[in-house]
C-alpha cells in the first residue's frame, strides 16, 4: 500500500529519468556532448532510446497498478500522477518529432527504430492517462451525485 499512497511522487521521478534520456540524445544530436562524470555519458542514444521504453513500460504498469488497487480509489495522488504522464509524455512526443528527423537525415534505421517504440509506449501511456483520469472525473461526479 505505501508504494500506491506515493504513486505522484514515483511518477514524477520515473518521467524525470525517461525526459533526461531523451534531453541527452537530442544533445547529443545537436554536438553536445556528456561531460566526463555525467551519469549517461558512456551511453549511446540507442542505449538512452532503450531505458527510456524501459522506463515507460515500467510506469505504465506502476500507475495502473496504483489505479486499479481497491486501497487507493479515491486516492488525490492517482489523479497527480496521471496528470503528471499526460502533460510530460505530451512533451516528450514534440522532442520524438525532431529525434525522429535526426534519424531519418542520417538514415540511421537502428535509431528510427528506437524512436519509433519510443513513440508507441509514449502514445500508449498518454491514452492510458487520458482515459484514467476520464474515469476518474466520472467516478467523481457519481460521487457528487450521491452527496447531493
Amino acid at each position: 500500500m505505501k508504494n500506491t499512497q506515493d504513486i505522484d511522487k514515483r511518477t514524477v521521478i520515473y518521467m524525470n529519468a525517461a525526459s533526461l534520456r531523451l534531453r541527452t540524445v537530442l544533445d547529443r544530436f545537436d554536438g553536445k556532448d556528456s561531460k566526463p562524470g555525467d551519469a549517461l555519458e558512456f551511453y549511446s542514444p540507442q542505449d538512452m532510446l532503450d531505458d527510456y521504453y524501459k522506463i515507460m513500460d515500467r510506469i505504465m504498469f506502476v500507475v495502473s497498478e496504483a489505479f486499479e488497487s481497491p486501497h487507493n480509489r479515491e486516492n488525490i495522488n492517482i489523479k497527480k500522477a496521471l496528470q503528471t504522464l499526460k502533460s510530460e509524455t505530451s512533451g516528450n512526443l514534440k522532442k520524438m518529432t525532431e529525434l525522429m528527423k535526426f534519424a531519418e537525415e542520417k538514415q540511421n534505421e537502428e535509431l528510427w527504430n528506437g524512436v519509433n517504440s519510443a513513440i508507441d509506449i509514449t502514445k500508449g501511456v498518454l491514452a492510458g492517462a487520458d482515459e484514467g483520469l476520464s474515469i476518474l472525473s466520472e467516478r467523481e461526479k457519481k460521487e457528487e451525485s450521491l452527496r447531493r
